[in-house]
């Protein structure tokens, strides 16, 4: 049976003057930050992580630029704080403004509200930030959980409860400030713009944009924010 853990608020933070300012007007516990898996499960197969180890990263509301212990759990959308005592801590996601960098890599998580293309809802979650541009380029890294299914029969076989990794999808920024899905289908990014995608669509054509590059993406990024 799995267990549930509690992640804590990011108490470690209150010490700084800057954390200590941002808690008169933003409330830093993040409540309901439940796990739904047991860390110590091993019969579950995968990962909720991208990566599994704490990794140096900054955190750029801390003006004293400490170094802390971070991991990104892309199941529950949720941004690890690894105390020096073992313990865990839950970066609160409202927080206006706030970007976590991983110092080996460079890699960068902000946190922002967004249209869910499987469900249609308003959800706010991370994303990996490939260009900070006007129009950002925005990465959504997914893990999905499926439960454990019994064999229907002797001849089956059982399949272990299991974390995999889905692919990635590409986002951008709405005219209200929302992320919002960019398609792989050219037609359909265009329409994500509805105001200018006549414009979108011969500048795609007339640069031979592809809508699976990066690179393609921020140029077209670029462009869209200049109309």
């Amino acid at each position: 049976m799995m267990k549930s853990i509690f992640l804590a608020a990011m108490v470690t933070l209150l010490s700084f003057n800057t954390f200590a300012q941002d808690a008169a007007r933003q409330n830093l516990t993040s409540p309901g930050m439940i796990y739904s898996f047991d860390l110590n499960d091993n019969t579950i197969k995968g990962t909720p992580y991208i990566v599994n180890e704490f990794m140096p990263g900054k955190i750029s509301i801390d003006k004293e630029s400490k170094i802390y212990s971070l991991r990104y759990n892309a199941f529950n959308d949720v941004i690890e704080v690894q105390k020096s005592n073992g313990d865990l801590n839950a970066l609160n996601i409202n927080l206006t403004d706030v970007t976590v960098t991983f110092t080996k890599d460079n890699k960068s998580y902000s946190a922002y509200n967004y249209i869910d293309p499987v469900t249609n809802n308003s959800m706010k979650g991370y994303f990996v930030v490939v260009s900070d541009e006007a129009k950002p380029l925005l990465v959504k890294e997914r893990i999905i959980f499926t439960e454990k299914q019994q064999a229907k029969n002797s001849y089956g076989k059982t399949k272990p409860a299991q974390y995999k990794r889905k692919g990635d999808l590409y986002f951008s920024l709405n005219d209200n400030g929302v992320a919002i899905v960019l398609s792989s289908n050219k037609k359909d990014l265009a329409k994500a713009f509805p105001k200018h995608s006549k414009d979108i669509l011969s500048f795609i054509k007339a640069n031979k944009i592809k809508t699976s590059k990066q690179a393609d993406l921020v140029k077209l990024l670029n462009y869209i924010s200049t109309l």
